[in-house]
């Protein structure tokens, strides 16, 4: 399949109007948070908002970042997978994957998903993200900004038109990103959280301890290394006194 828009995409494949068709499903308000999977969100990098997030995981924001600046000379393409989740505020899109489109035929400014991109996509959904959803596409502009094009918008009009898919710009010479969301049925710039990665040990009302960092851990290991050498060699120092006839009190009696 050639996602690539026609030199004057007015029209969808089917041959629907996509300008005046009735769009109005196409709104992240829309989205109902009955039936979505309860997932409180922590470690972000700036405040939730009420309505509807787009949130993307560090490690999946730099791997992107990876992606794009591996070829500035032309526009490269993959999709983001994740999952529609929702918490105490609303309903939000939790982006934790990406699967580069190393098949696709990029050009300066354009990219086009062939048939072999999706198939080599579809394969990597089965094999490692089974339980997880394509949640939308990205794709880079380098040095032109973050936008949508008249064919990116083609794109997103015809094969990712679900309310909650998502559009993806980075731009890794300007180093800027951009998530485009579903509103009223246009794609609209939105605001983006990052949700940085904390692996997380079961909590304690399981049994076990929750994760320490490793910098506190070092701290307290100093403290208590530290705290004996002190006993001891005040300890043995007060033996010491004693077994030279100087008149001391242990504090503990053997």
């Amino acid at each position: 399949m050639d996602l690539t828009a026609p030199s004057a995409p007015s029209a969808a494949p089917d041959g629907a109007d996509v300008a005046t068709a009735d769009r109005s499903a196409l709104d992240v308000g829309r989205i109902e948070p009955d039936g979505q999977p309860v997932r409180q969100l922590t470690h972000l990098t700036g405040p939730r908002e009420p309505g509807f997030a787009v949130v993307i995981q560090r490690s999946v924001l730099n791997s992107i970042h990876a992606h794009g600046k591996s070829d500035t000379s032309v526009e490269i393409c993959g999709v983001i997978v994740g999952n529609l989740h929702h918490d105490r505020i609303s309903p939000y899109i939790l982006i934790s994957a990406h699967i580069p489109g190393d098949k696709a035929a990029s050009k300066q400014t354009q990219v086009t998903f062939t048939a072999d991109t999706w198939n080599a996509i579809q394969v990597q959904m089965e094999k490692n993200y089974s339980g997880l959803k394509v949640v939308g596409w990205y794709h880079t502009h380098p040095g032109f900004g973050v936008f949508l094009s008249g064919m990116d918008l083609f794109i997103q009009d015809n094969f990712f038109n679900l309310p909650w898919q998502v559009a993806w710009v980075y731009d890794p010479i300007a180093g800027a990103d951009g998530a485009f969301i579903w509103k009223s049925g246009k794609s609209e710039r939105t605001e983006f959280l990052i949700e940085e990665d904390v692996a997380l040990t079961p909590s304690p009302a399981e049994g076990e301890l929750a994760a320490v960092p490793r910098s506190s851990l070092r701290t307290v290991l100093t403290i208590i290394v530290a705290f004996m050498l002190v006993f001891l060699l005040t300890w043995f120092g007060l033996i010491w006194l004693t077994n030279h006839g100087a008149r001391v009190r242990l504090p503990i009696e053997w």
